[in-house]
């Protein structure tokens, strides 16, 4: 009896352990704003852009009066986040077609005031140009996060 019970709780406990969760994309974002995991520039059309790279906070430096371009590779098709800490700053995304493929946005429902706008992109394998205003401010935090979350153990 006592050997029936010990292996019933080592099985309760292995069961227990490790269970993987998804993390909330949106709450991962809040968590996130204002974190600068890196910082780059947004550069002129037809120069070589920085990568926004899955899961890095970046903050981009923005040039007055014109838009500038930040580059997205996407390995395989994928359903991704895009959160930025100002609204009407994301202003065009372009496949290689030199098509506008940028959905509308809106708030991050979970922290509208730290996110104003996100925006869910369905992108297949490729690289894509993310145009970034022109705009009233200085510079804007961005952050790709997939859409189905983060794997965590509890």
């Amino acid at each position: 009896m006592n050997r029936h019970l010990t292996l019933a709780l080592t099985l309760a406990a292995l069961t227990a352990c490790g269970k993987e969760t998804a993390e909330d994309p949106a709450q991962h974002a809040c968590d996130n704003a204002g974190v600068v995991g890196a910082t780059a520039a947004a550069v002129a059309e037809g120069e070589s852009p920085a990568v926004l790279g899955e899961d890095q906070p970046t903050l981009y430096a923005l040039t007055d009066g014109v838009p500038g371009y930040v580059s997205l590779i996407i390995e395989a098709d994928e359903a991704l986040l895009l959160f930025a800490d100002t609204a009407d700053v994301v202003t065009g995304l372009w496949d290689d077609s030199d098509a506008d493929i940028l959905p509308e946005g809106g708030p991050n429902e979970l922290c509208p005031e730290d996110i104003p706008e996100h925006f869910d992109l369905d992108l297949t394998a490729g690289t894509y140009l993310l145009e970034l205003g022109p705009a009233a401010v200085s510079e804007v935090w961005l952050m790709l996060t997939p859409s189905e979350g983060h794997g965590h153990d509890e």
